[in-house]
């Protein structure tokens, strides 16, 4: 049985100031994120902040960086358990958007640079990376189970990425030439899980069919 962090009045600082961040930053967006501010939010003295965080506020823009790339992780890590491969890479690509969508301000700082100056620290990157991980290891799961065509699962990784991120930060910026987006973005999920399925006549896919006979 796991045992709860025991939390000390330091940790306890710490997480009030980066929930109170985090408030500011999806109510009045990045340029709400002044050390003076942060701290009031919070109920700490300004010094607090540069205390708990190395680099003041882009410490504490790191730990929301940080947070967000955490939370997602934590969001696609059970959609292995989704029998079928194309199903599971779907959902995981459904909570993507969920994510974005619910707190678009903490996206943009994930991966708009949205906060001038601010860099990820390598720890942050580590945790950005873990996501990345979970999605090529989605692609590879349907790789090997012979629902997705041989490729590098990496790569397509990239590809799927790079497009769903594509239609999130339209979305996000307004930029929608359609009226229904949840139905755009299904079929944007359709078209890329068709574009990476095994052929139909590969040996041992799942997605193999009798063809009909050729009239001679």
């Amino acid at each position: 049985m796991n045992r709860a962090r025991r939390r000390t009045p330091s940790t306890e600082i710490e997480d009030a100031l980066i929930n109170a961040a985090f408030h500011l930053l999806e109510a009045e967006g990045p340029e709400a994120l002044s050390v003076r501010r942060v701290a009031a939010e919070a109920g700490v003295a300004p010094m607090g902040v540069y205390n708990h965080f190395e680099g003041g506020k882009n410490g504490v823009v790191d730990a929301i960086f940080r947070a967000g790339f955490a939370t997602l992780t934590a969001e696609l890590a059970d959609v292995s358990a989704i029998d079928d491969p194309a199903d599971a890479l779907r959902e995981g690509l459904r909570r993507y958007r969920r994510l974005a969508l619910d707190h678009p301000r903490t996206y943009e700082v994930m991966f708009f640079c949205s906060i001038p100056g601010f860099e990820p620290s390598d720890e942050s990157h580590e945790t950005a990376a873990a996501s990345f991980e979970i999605l090529m290891s989605s692609i590879d799961r349907g790789i090997r189970a012979g629902a997705f065509a041989e490729a590098d699962a990496r790569s397509v990784a990239q590809q799927m990425w790079a497009a769903c991120h594509g239609a999130v930060a339209l979305e996000i910026a307004d930029i929608c030439m359609v009226d229904d987006m949840d139905r755009t973005y299904e079929e944007l999920l359709d078209t890329l899980v068709r574009g990476i399925s095994a052929p139909a006549d590969r040996p041992g896919s799942r997605a193999r069919a009798a063809r009909p006979a050729r009239a001679r």
